[in-house]
Formats: C-alpha cells, sequence, structure tokens
C-alpha cells in the first residue's frame, strides 16, 4: 500500500493550523428569526404528509445524514433539490424560497424525498451587516421548544480576498455528555478535498478548532486540534449533480453526534445556497 492509500484510511485527517484571525463579526448582526422559527413546527406544512422514510432515522445517534451524500437537481421547472446517494434514491427533499415576501427562510430541508414532508432544519439570514447566516435545527431535547437556532459567521482574513465559514454546535452522542465545539469551513485546493471527493481541483474542507470556551487560546491553534471532518466541492460537469459531500475521520464515526452530523450538512448546503444566490458578488 502506498503512502497516498495509507492516508486515505487514517482515521484522522490533519493539516497545518490555520493563520490567526484578524477580522470577524458579531453574532448579534445576524437578524432576529423568532418571526420564522416556527418554520419547524408549522402544521400547515404537515397536514397529509407521508412518513418519513425508515431508512434515514433523524433520532440516529450518528445523525440523518449518511456519511457521503450529493445535492441533485430535479429535471423540473421545480425549486426544489434532493439530497440522496445516488440520484434515483433521494431522503430529502431542499425546497429554495427567495425575497422577504415569501415570509418562509431561504433554504428548507425536509424528512422526506419531497417538499410534502415536514421541515427539519433551515437555513436564513445572512443579508445586511455581517452577511451572518442563521440555521435553524430540531430542538435541544428536553428545551420544549420547536426549534434551535444556531449561526453561520462570516469570517474575513484581513488584506486578502478569502473567506471562512465559522459556526459551533454541540458533540457527542450522550446527552449528558454534550459539549459545544467550534468549526470552521476553509477553502481548499485539491489536497483533502481531492483525495476524498473523485479528484476535484477545489472545494471546502471543515476544521474542527476548539472547545467553546479555549478558541482563543495558544493551545486551540495548536496543529495537533486541526482535525479535519468534513469536505464539500461542486460537482463536475453533470446535468443533475450539483455538490459532493463528504464526512471523513471523526466525522465519519458518528461520535460527533447528531447536531453536529445536521449542522454539518446545513452549513454545507446554506454556503452553496448563498454563493448561487449571490454568483459573481461578494459571499
Amino acid at each position: 500500500m502506498d503512502h497516498q492509500e495509507r492516508s486515505v484510511l487514517a482515521p484522522t485527517v490533519r493539516e497545518s493550523p490555520p493563520p490567526p484571525y484578524s477580522k470577524y463579526l458579531d453574532e448579534e448582526e445576524v437578524e432576529d428569526s423568532e418571526e420564522v422559527s416556527s418554520t419547524l413546527s408549522d402544521k400547515s406544512q404537515i397536514e397529509s404528509q407521508p412518513s418519513s422514510p425508515a431508512s434515514i432515522s433523524l433520532s440516529s445517534q450518528a445523525g440523518p445524514f449518511p456519511p457521503s451524500w450529493s445535492l441533485y437537481h430535479t429535471l423540473s421547472m421545480s425549486r426544489t433539490l434532493m439530497v440522496g446517494s445516488r440520484e434515483r434514491e433521494p431522503f430529502f427533499a431542499v425546497s429554495r424560497h427567495t425575497g422577504w415576501w415569501t415570509g418562509k427562510p431561504d433554504l428548507v430541508v425536509h424528512c422526506g424525498p419531497h417538499s410534502a414532508f415536514r421541515p427539519f432544519a433551515a437555513g436564513m439570514g445572512g443579508v445586511g451587516i455581517g452577511r451572518h447566516s442563521i440555521i435553524l435545527l430540531p430542538p435541544l431535547p428536553g428545551s420544549g421548544l420547536d426549534s434551535s437556532q444556531e449561526s453561520l459567521i462570516r469570517v474575513e482574513e484581513e488584506k486578502t480576498t478569502h473567506v471562512r465559514f465559522r459556526f459551533t454546535i454541540e458533540v457527542g452522542t450522550e446527552l449528558g455528555q454534550w459539549r459545544r465545539e467550534i468549526f470552521e469551513w476553509q477553502h481548499s485546493h485539491q489536497g483533502v478535498v481531492g483525495m476524498f471527493l473523485d479528484g476535484a481541483k477545489s472545494g471546502w474542507k471543515l476544521v474542527r478548532l476548539s472547545n467553546e470556551e479555549d478558541v482563543d487560546s495558544e493551545e486551540s491553534q495548536s496543529s495537533a486540534r486541526q482535525e479535519i471532518v468534513a469536505v464539500w466541492a461542486y460537482a463536475k460537469v453533470s446535468m443533475t449533480k450539483v455538490l459532493k459531500f463528504r464526512y471523513i475521520g471523526s466525522g465519519a464515526t458518528g461520535i460527533l453526534g447528531p447536531r453536529w452530523n445536521i449542522m454539518a450538512a446545513m452549513t454545507a448546503l446554506r454556503m452553496y445556497q448563498r454563493q448561487q444566490k449571490n454568483r459573481n458578488k461578494d459571499w
């Protein structure tokens, strides 16, 4: 087995730590989402709907998204996209909405292969100062709420055009042992993206930075903590497939838990949707 094969089979993937951040915007700049948080529990969207597919469990300890999946266009005039391991076997529908007048989030993921299924996660915001995004997730167990809210923070590097996207989320499979950790999507040319996504020339890698408590500490910037846990990239020329996603390292083992599993997928989908919406512009 050559060196490249050994690298692919390694349980964790690590790269050099990123440079220190010199500019980022506060989460307070994210617009209020109270008016749309009811999206995940809106009874008008779930009347007469079919049951969620048995093959995908929203209550799985590892999370509902499988180790690798792709996003597909449908060959129709519908704005609905499909998430699936194969084009003909979709398991989640992704509906898109544009314009403030719709009263709906920009991006909604449904727990079945049609927009008639109830939504279980959504993405919105990213407009105005900061251009951050709000990700609506299933509620934390025991919270009594209809949904929970996390932020996808746009991070800019001073004197460069590079942009990163950072979020914080609970990790772990046991509720009493959950802890919040910080992750960041960083753009990557070939390297780990090409290794895991069929030779893609560029894409995004998700780096596990640190615990929330020590993000600014010197230890949190050490190379030992820079594990890569997921990658995504645009698909090569295809009539229907638009992007490919894969969990790697500890992200593929399931030990990071269901909330992380959903958040990693939702932030990738939101990044794709934002870039498409603001094509040829600063997103």
